[in-house]
């Protein structure tokens, strides 16, 4: 999810994440060896993912770099038009920012959404987690948008709970995309914006209503 410009990878590196994304949202990730990524990849040489990636983990991050760039394009730009606008954002427009982007990848062509398969995969294995997190944290506009949708909820809020609430947000837009990508691969779900639009949009409306939601009163004080 790196923003710094970096040199595209080859044709032949290309090869090798695509072929791991599908093998991984076929077999899991670490169901998946380096030997069985090159061969689908059609490499006759067993160590291309170690020569090309420095390691399995290396070929992941990539993946995530690779598959996420787009993304993070795509929301960066539609930031700066929404601080370009004379409204202040409001809270569903911030979080539509974080929804929408990764969202669209429902309507890419078959097989490039695998990745969404591979993000909430991370998110459930300790040390996948942490690969996880250290790219989004390299996503800068992500976490500028996280920021204001924190300084609203400050003022409703605990920071604490303000923080919680938030981190449990991003896993939580990752599990439900994933999830539809799971349902339009098993044809249970059609692949259009007829059927994904309002799905989308409803979640970012229950989404900002459970960010805003009173507290118990067993919360953490207001800071």
């Amino acid at each position: 999810m790196q923003e710094t410009l970096k040199d595209p990878p080859g044709a032949g590196a290309i090869a090798l994440m695509e072929a791991a994304e599908q093998l991984i949202a076929e077999k899991g990730i670490d169901g998946v060896s380096s030997r069985e990524v090159a061969r689908l990849a059609g490499h006759k040489n067993h160590s291309a993912v170690n020569y090309n990636f420095g390691s399995y983990d290396g070929l992941v991050e990539a993946l995530i770099g690779h598959r996420s760039a787009p993304i993070s394009q795509q929301r960066k730009e539609l930031f700066a038009a929404l601080l370009a606008a004379p409204a202040v954002p409001s809270l569903e427009d911030l979080v539509g920012l974080m929804v929408r982007p990764m969202a669209a990848q429902l309507l890419a062509p078959e097989g490039q959404h695998h990745f969404l398969n591979l993000l909430s995969q991370l998110l459930t294995r300790d040390h996948w987690q942490q690969v996880f997190l250290e790219n989004r944290r390299r996503d800068h506009t992500l976490l500028r948008i996280g920021e204001q949708v924190e300084a609203r909820l400050h003022a409703l809020l605990p920071s604490a709970v303000c923080h919680e609430r938030l981190q449990r947000l991003g896993n939580q837009i990752v599990h439900c995309v994933a999830e539809w990508d799971s349902r339009i691969r098993a044809g249970t779900l059609e692949a259009t914006p007829e059927a994904l639009n309002w799905r989308i949009e409803d979640f970012i409306v229950c989404s900002v209503a459970a960010l805003t939601a009173p507290t118990r009163p067993t919360s953490p004080e207001k800071q």
